[in-house]
Parts: structure tokens; C-alpha cells; sequence
């Protein structure tokens, strides 16, 4: 009778224990819907689909146009094909491949492959010699011919591998679960949508700014160097070196236009990369349903999808962080993970390389990616932890080094703008971008306030507009478990970790935690693994179908604004953009199609206030808010005679001053922007008394944006 009172208490404790567990996940869900009403309301698009439609063919069936996707497609593939070639070799090399599942060989090999070709690409543009082509075509030729010849299809590794079913590092399910037989076929629809949206025309601002239009000066220069107008321009760009192998692989009239589409879709083709290696890496520590559980969260929440197809590199660093957390993992054979025993060399240059590569594409990544793993190398290394230690940072080195002695040489600092300054950083600069990038106070001039912390806590926890329902609970789930594998709770030292320094360092942005969403998905894939056990298959089945459906809808769902929606409208036509009416949907702005239709080779606009250039087709000058204002440099102190001078000398020959970007950089809190730019100083002085300017019609409103041309005498 004791033993069964004790067994009946325990059961009835367990019982208590899951309903507690569905009651939480319940409550949470309902803070989460509750702090958003758009989340609720965005379930309508399942009702009219055909709204849906009508949007995505741009409002006419007559505008749909999508075979030119072909074009882009098709030469992302060849990206891809040769990438994953390059990264096969890499992967041999070093003696990286063995031990690894098929799977685990495209992952390793696209994500080094990308990342070396990128690294070839840089040091290329670093010589001058973008504008001879057909060096770079030369090779893209021999890595086919090699691909042909050998395949990495009938590689020994290939062949000897055991495709999926090599044992996990930790206990397995013991059965099939059809989830984690046919979930890729769930993910399918989200990766055409992703495609779709990625092969689009950039729309937002930094893609428009830097991301692509940093490339894309690059490619008309000739060389990688130095801007001293976008400040954006001298960071670490290793993501959107695609693009800029595209403009010169694929040259043509326009190539850089389509090329720059090109390269934003292969940065969009590391959002499935991640979510291969999300499956791999769940499959091998819990449970194939892990895997794939992870790899779904990832994909269907909006913050992955929306990096991924806008062209912002948030993506490329997550996917390279969850390879490079991967490849560290697999440098511990079964059970060295719990002894420390050792780290085989090849894996811990193969976590270095991937580390290295996300750094190489943003400076944050050195804080979350690069120094967590790193001290995993140390905490994993055994007795040999120092020389695994070292081979991570010299791998590491070997990709990102070079960007940052690129900084070095031409700006004598080798993070610029950060914490140094250097080349054309003057003191009030400086003062400026701290103070735009510092950490935020509150009303009564805090940063450091548990007020504050609750808040930060609230975002990351169901505040934030681009968050999966699932992702934070699943995640604690895993955590809140006792028995977890040895890599999981370094893993979540790693998230505490980058919390920490994302709240005491920076201006507390959520996007800039994407980087590490991957992480996150993979926890909250072996969460659910639990809360499965927990609360019985069906019910945790049921709702993670419905978290999926919502993710999926809210992305889609053309009143978030997450994208344009045109997606079946011609891409030639939507390059031009043009309204077919007032007021219509338009992508590329009023001002920058007259310039493209009206100004000759020879002629120069000078932008003021506008920093996205992408669209335009002629000479441009301009400058982001924290650099040397133009305007203020030809003009500022000097006659009318000199002023014209100054503009003919630059080859000026209109001038677009956006006074709603102005207004916006100059509104309290804001990044701030020259005061020497005024509607007096324009309209009393450069036009009605020195006659400098001639004002230019636009069909815009005046307080928005005005076109003036220059007088030649």
C-alpha cells in the first residue's frame, strides 16, 4: 500500500505538472495575442484569399510577368552550384568531412563555400580588377567543369556516409514521428513565398542605402574602396559580395540592376541553410522531430523570413552562427561532449572559419558569435583546449581579418566608425554617431533601470512584431528541463551571454538579435520535444500546425507591411515603377524617375537628405547623416560665383533636397543632420538672389522633396 500511495502521489504530481505546463503555455499565448491587435486580425487573408491574390499580381492579371524570375533563378542556382563545389573541396582539405551525414555535407559545404567565394570576391575588388571579368568567369568555368567531372555526388565521403540515420549524441524518440518524416513538405510553401519576396526590387531603406548600393558603387568603380559619403560602406560586407560577383560575372547594359537581385537572392538561400542545419543539429542531440521542429520555428517567424527576402544580412550571420555552433559540436565525438576529452582540429577550423564568416559580415557577430563559441572551443577543448582554441581564432582570422585590415589601411581603424573613429571621423561625428548608437534612457535619464530591463524582456518576450507565439516558451521549456544535453546549456550560456551585451551596449534594437535566432529555434526544437511528452502528441501536434499557419499568414499578410506585394508583377516593370495613377503604389520615388528619364551621361544630381540611391541610373552625389554634408561643402562661405563654380566643378547639374528625411534625421531623438540646409537659405539666397537654382516640377508635395537645376550663367 505505500509504494502505491507513493506512485499514485507521483502520478497525480506529474498530472498537476502538466496541466500547470498547458495552462502556462495557454496564458503566455494570450499575452502574446493580446499585445498586438494585428495579430489577431491578419487570420482574415484565410477568409479572402482572393484580396490576397489581387495584391500579389499588383491589383491586374494583365500585370503578371514572372518568367524573368527565370533569369535570376537560374544564375542564383549557378552561385549556389559552384559555392557548394569551392566549399566541398574546403571541407576535404582540412579534413572536415568525415563522420557527417549527406545532409550535413550540403550544409557544410554551401555555408563554406558561400563564404570563401565571398572572401575570393573581396580580395579581387581589393586589386582593381572587377572590371576584368573574365578572370572571375575563367574560374566560375572550372569550378563547373570540376563539378562535372567529379560530383560531389560520387565523392568517397558521399558514398560512405549513412545519409540521416547515424545515431543522435543523445537518446532518440525510438520511432518515426510523421512530423519529422514529412515536414519539409510544410516548409515548402514558405520557401516559394521567401523566393518570391527575395527576388523582388529592394524597397527597404538600408538595403537601399548600403547593402546593395555599396555593391553596386563598387562595381561602377571598378575596385573595393574607401566611401567617404556612406559611412555604411567600410563595415564588414561579406554577405553582399554575392551581388557584387553577380554585376561582374554577368555584365550587360544593366547588369548591375539584375545582378544586385541575384545576390539578394542568394542571401535569401541561407535562410533554408540554416534551417538544413537547424534539422541536422536538433536530429543529432535530441530527436528527428527536434530537428525538424526547429528548422519550421525558423522558417515560419517573421523576423527570419523578413531579413532573408529584404536583402538585410541578419539572415546570412544566423545561418553561418547555428553552422558554426554545429561544426563545433561535431568536432566532439559521442560522449566527448560530456568528458571535454578533445576537439578533432579540422571541426574546431571548421567552427573558427563559420564563426569568422558571420563576423565577417557584421561587427556585432564578433560579441555573439565569435566569443561564445570560442569559449565553447575552451570548455570543450579537454587538455588540448588551448591548441583547438587557437586553430578556432586562426580560421576566424583568416576570413575576417582581411576586412579589418582593410578599415586599418584606408581609414587607419580597423572596426570603423566604432570606438577609434578614423578617416574623415571629425570630433562631432563621433559625438554624433555615440549618440545615435548609445544605449537608450528613459523619461528621467536612465539606461540601467529594472523598468527599463522589464521592458527589454517584454520585447524579446512577446513585445516584439516580428516574433513566433511558440518561440520563447519552447525555448525556457528547454531550458527549465533538468536532464539536457551538455551542448543545450552552453548554448544557453551563449543566449544569456549576448542578452547581456545586446542590453548593456547597444540601443536595445530587437532586429539586432536576429543574428542568433537560429540558436533560439534550435532550443525551442528540443522544447517542444518535452512539452510533447508533456501534454500528449495531439494536442502539442495542433498547436504548433496553428503557431506555423500564423507565422505564415503574418508574413504574407500584405497590411504588416513586411514586404511588397507585387510578387507576380513583372520585374522590368516594377524597376521603372511608375504609378498608373496618383497616389498608387510606387516603389522608386517621383524624383529619382525624372532623373533617370531627364538627365544626361554627363550630368550629376547632388541628393540632400536622400541616402538611397539604388534606383538611380545616372552619376550620383550623396551622403548618409553622419557623414560631410555636400551641400554644405560646395556651398557653405562662398559667393554665387563660387558656388556655381564649385557645383560645375563636380559636375553638378540638379540638386534633390529631401525635406522629409531631413525633417525626420533633425526630429528630437533622431540621428541629426547639418543645419546649414533651410528652405531660406534655398528659396531667398540660391534662387531668388543669386539666381543658382531653377526650380523643377515634381509630382510631389513641396514638403516632401523638391528638384532644382543649376544655372549655368
Amino acid at each position: 500500500m505505500p509504494e502505491n500511495s507513493t506512485e499514485v502521489r507521483a502520478g497525480v504530481k506529474k498530472k498537476a505538472c502538466h496541466a500547470a505546463l498547458l495552462a502556462g503555455m495557454l496564458l503566455y499565448l494570450t499575452v502574446f495575442f493580446a499585445a498586438d491587435a494585428e495579430r489577431c486580425r491578419v487570420g482574415l487573408f484565410l477568409l479572402i484569399p482572393d484580396e490576397l491574390l489581387s495584391a500579389w499580381m499588383g491589383g491586374d492579371p494583365a500585370r503578371i510577368g514572372i518568367l524573368d524570375r527565370g533569369f535570376v533563378l537560374s544564375l542564383t542556382a549557378v552561385i549556389l552550384a559552384v559555392a557548394a563545389v569551392i566549399g566541398r573541396g574546403a571541407l576535404k582539405a582540412i579534413g572536415a568531412d568525415q563522420r557527417l551525414c549527406r545532409l550535413e555535407i550540403v550544409a557544410f559545404s554551401l555555408g563554406t563555400g558561400l563564404s570563401l567565394l565571398s572572401l575570393g570576391v573581396f580580395l579581387v575588388g581589393l586589386a582593381g580588377l572587377l572590371h576584368h571579368s573574365m578572370l572571375l568567369r575563367v574560374l566560375l568555368v572550372a569550378g563547373l567543369l570540376l563539378a562535372f567531372r567529379q560530383g560531389v555526388m560520387r565523392s568517397e565521403a558521399w558514398r560512405d556516409s549513412r545519409g540521416c540515420d547515424i545515431p543522435p549524441f543523445r537518446g532518440s524518440e525510438g520511432s518515426r514521428f510523421s512530423l519529422a518524416r514529412h515536414g519539409v513538405w510544410l516548409a515548402a510553401p514558405l520557401l516559394v513565398f521567401l523566393f518570391l519576396g527575395a527576388m523582388m526590387p529592394p524597397w527597404e531603406f538600408d538595403v537601399r542605402e548600403y547593402h546593395l548600393q555599396v555593391p553596386k558603387e563598387w562595381f561602377l568603380e571598378g575596385r573595393i574602396e574607401f566611401l567617404p559619403h556612406n559611412v555604411y560602406g567600410n563595415m564588414p560586407l561579406a554577405a553582399e559580395m554575392p551581388a557584387l560577383l553577380a554585376m561582374v560575372l554577368f555584365r550587360g547594359g544593366a547588369d548591375w540592376w539584375w545582378a544586385a537581385l541575384i545576390g539578394k537572392t542568394v542571401m535569401a538561400a541561407f535562410a533554408p541553410l540554416a534551417a538544413l542545419s537547424l534539422y541536422t543539429t536538433g536530429r543529432r542531440l535530441v530527436s528527428p522531430t527536434a530537428g525538424i521542429v526547429a528548422a519550421l520555428l525558423f522558417l515560419a517567424t517573421p523576423w527570419g523570413i523578413y531579413v532573408s527576402m529584404t536583402g538585410l544580412n541578419e539572415g546570412v550571420i544566423a545561418a553561418y552562427s547555428i553552422l558554426a555552433f554545429q561544426a563545433l559540436l561535431l568536432g566532439c565525438a559521442p560522449g566527448d561532449s560530456e568528458s571535454g576529452a578533445r576537439i578533432r582540429p579540422g571541426f574546431a577550423m571548421l567552427a573558427g572559419f563559420l564563426a569568422g564568416s558571420a563576423a565577417a559580415c557584421k561587427y556585432p557577430a564578433l560579441l555573439f558569435t565569435v566569443f561564445p563559441l570560442f569559449a565553447g572551443c575552451l570548455g570543450l577543448g579537454g587538455r588540448q583546449r588551448w591548441k583547438s582554441a587557437a586553430l578556432f581564432l586562426l580560421a576566424a582570422g583568416c576570413v575576417v581579418g582581411p576586412w579589418y585590415a582593410k578599415n586599418a589601411l584606408m581609414t587607419g581603424n580597423p572596426v570603423y566608425p566604432l570606438v577609434f573613429g578614423g578617416r574623415t571621423r571629425t570630433p562631432e561625428r563621433i559625438e554624433q554617431w555615440n549618440r545615435a548608437h548609445q544605449v537608450p534612457r528613459d523619461d528621467q535619464g536612465r539606461r540601467y533601470h529594472p523598468a527599463q530591463l522589464a521592458d527589454s524582456l517584454a520585447l524579446v518576450g512577446w513585445n516584439s512584431r516580428l516574433t513566433h507565439p511558440l518561440l520563447l516558451p519552447l525555448a525556457l521549456l528547454a531550458a527549465w528541463v533538468g536532464r539536457r544535453p551538455v551542448p543545450l546549456r552552453g548554448l544557453l550560456a551563449a543566449l544569456l551571454w549576448v542578452f547581456l551585451v545586446w542590453w548593456l551596449a547597444t540601443h536595445r534594437v530587437d532586429r539586432f538579435l536576429v543574428p542568433v535566432l537560429s540558436w533560439v529555434a534550435l532550443l525551442a526544437g528540443c522544447g517542444f520535444v518535452t512539452f510533447r511528452r508533456c501534454v500528449g502528441r495531439p494536442a502539442a501536434t495542433a498547436l504548433l500546425l496553428a503557431s506555423l499557419v500564423y507565422g505564415a499568414v503574418y508574413t504574407i499578410a500584405p497590411t504588416t507591411g513586411l514586404y511588397d506585394p507585387r510578387l507576380l508583377v513583372s520585374l522590368t516593370e516594377l524597376r521603372r515603377d511608375e504609378p498608373d495613377e496618383p497616389g498608387g503604389p510606387s516603389r522608386v520615388s517621383a524624383a529619382h524617375r525624372f532623373l533617370n528619364d531627364h538627365l544626361e551621361p554627363d550630368q550629376r544630381v547632388l541628393l540632400v537628405g536622400d541616402a538611397q540611391p539604388f534606383d538611380l541610373e545616372v552619376p550620383v552625389l550623396y551622403n548618409t547623416c553622419f557623414d560631410q554634408c555636400h551641400f554644405e561643402r560646395l556651398l557653405r562661405d562662398r559667393s554665387g560665383d563660387q558656388r556655381r563654380e564649385a557645383l560645375q566643378a563636380e559636375g553638378i547639374s540638379h540638386v534633390f533636397i529631401h525635406w522629409g528625411e531631413l525633417a525626420r534625421y533633425r526630429s528630437p531623438g533622431n540621428y541629426g543632420y547639418s543645419d546649414f540646409v533651410t528652405r531660406q537659405l534655398v528659396w531667398n539666397e540660391l534662387v531668388k538672389q543669386q539666381g543658382l537654382l531653377r526650380p523643377v516640377r515634381l509630382e510631389i508635395e513641396t514638403h516632401v522633396g523638391e528638384m532644382f537645376q543649376v544655372v549655368d550663367e
